[in-house]
């Protein structure tokens, strides 16, 4: 028994985890020194090292590796980094190079073994050289389509002609900064990388820009899918018996005005459906929302009008029983407004322009008939890239609902009962 205390005890000294009885740790771990310092200049060192607060997880948070935590520019690939417990030093992937001013950016994330993560980050700019860059180019990163800001994109800057290449990262807002960069003209993307692998993949969302830099510059980017491939039928969903919504799979050219001779609509039988009208599915909702806006006024000065009335009436009672007006015996007295003490959120940015248009709406002449194929035809669609492209896709009508009987058998049976002759 002795000998399996002994065995425990001593597992309990190895392990890393929690002493027993120590309270519980929930501070992310800090950086106490980073070497060179930020500012260093004519700075000779084969990379940069961070001290920590105590032992972090080479398992950060919001990475696969602690490589990935980091971002150094001007970048060549993907830094090299040595972990040692509270150390962790990293460099460029060809090393440090003479006269150049780097900025190495932690990323929040870094974790201890409680997996406790810090949330702050660390920048340091230093140069290799006697002087420091003084540029600033920055901006935000929208996804065009979602029309919202786009959290960790990956934003490259790569100077022209010589293609050095200066990299950021967008924020939870969207934003970024790409710190001490020489003035000139630079090529800047913005990605939005999916699968975090700073490689621009097919189907991922860019925006591209070239800009003059001579001291700061903001830009905004609006990311979306980019090929040459032009717009096709991704499906097609039925409003009503006299109604379709087209989807395509790419954003239509603004400037290109759909009519019905781009569609063509055929029952299984190839005879042509007579199509009415056709509109952007933008154009359709504000119409629908207008409508139903409009109702909702109408219907608020009618209500509007029945109170009028009651409080007139009331008035005229009033004045013939003698009694000045006022709040009717019984009813509670009003209660003051209680001011509004919750902070009001800031909204979230928008682009500066809506993102293209993805879908048409369909008027048809006569309604469809239910259980029935048909098939649609786009023709010669543009999408706001100027490619076209010609697509088929097949609608399915649904079963008509059977119709329910009871209330009228039940009237009928009603009235059956009831009749004497």
């Amino acid at each position: 028994m002795w000998r399996l205390a002994v065995v425990l005890a001593l597992a309990a000294c190895a392990s890393p985890g929690i002493p027993p009885g120590a309270p519980p740790d929930s501070a992310a771990p800090r950086v106490l020194k980073v070497t060179p310092d930020s500012g260093t200049r004519n700075a000779r060192v084969d990379g940069v090292q961070f001290l920590f607060s105590e032992v972090v997880s080479e398992q950060p948070r919001g990475a696969s590796d602690l490589a990935g935590m980091f971002l150094i520019s001007p970048y060549d690939g993907e830094p090299r980094v040595s972990w040692r417990r509270t150390r962790i030093a990293v460099a460029p992937r060809r090393g440090i190079k003479p006269n150049v001013t780097y900025v190495v950016r932690l990323i929040p994330g870094i974790a201890d073994l409680r997996g406790n993560a810090d949330s702050s980050g660390r920048v340091v700019i230093f140069s290799t050289g006697a002087t420091i860059a003084t540029g600033l180019l920055r901006g935000i990163v929208f996804d065009w389509f979602g029309q919202r800001p786009s959290h960790k994109a990956f934003v490259t800057a790569t100077s022209l002609p010589d293609s050095t290449t200066y990299i950021a990262m967008t924020d939870s807002a969207g934003t970024f900064d790409i710190r001490a960069v020489p003035p000139g003209r630079y090529l800047i993307r913005a990605l939005i990388d999916e699968n975090s692998n700073r490689v621009a993949d097919p189907r991922e969302m860019f925006d591209t820009v070239t800009v003059a830099l001579t001291d700061s510059l903001s830009r905004e980017f609006l990311a979306i899918v980019r090929d040459t491939l032009g717009p096709g039928i991704a499906q097609v969903n039925r409003q009503d018996s006299l109604t379709l919504r087209v989807v395509f799979d790419r954003g239509l050219d603004s400037t290109q005005v759909l009519t019905v001779n781009e569609f063509t609509l055929k029952a299984q039988d190839s005879s042509v459906v007579q199509l009415a009208s056709v509109m952007t599915g933008r154009a359709f909702d504000k119409q629908r929302e207008d409508s139903i806006r409009n109702a909702a006024v109408a219907d608020s000065l009618k209500r509007a009008a029945v109170q009028d009335s009651i409080r007139r009436a009331d008035s005229v009672r009033a004045a013939a029983a003698g009694r000045p007006l006022g709040r009717r015996p019984g009813a509670p007295a009003a209660q003051p407004a209680r001011p509004d003490t919750t902070r009001a959120r800031r909204p979230a940015p928008k682009p500066s322009s809506l993102a293209p248009q993805t879908d048409v709406v369909l008027r048809i002449q006569r309604p469809l008939r239910p259980a029935t194929n048909y098939r649609l035809r786009a023709a010669d669609i543009r999408s706001f890239l100027g490619y076209r492209r010609t697509t088929e896709r097949q609608v399915q009508m649904p079963r008509e609902a059977p119709r329910d009987t009871t209330r009228r058998d039940t009237t009928a049976k009603r009235d059956t009962v009831g009749h004497h002759d």
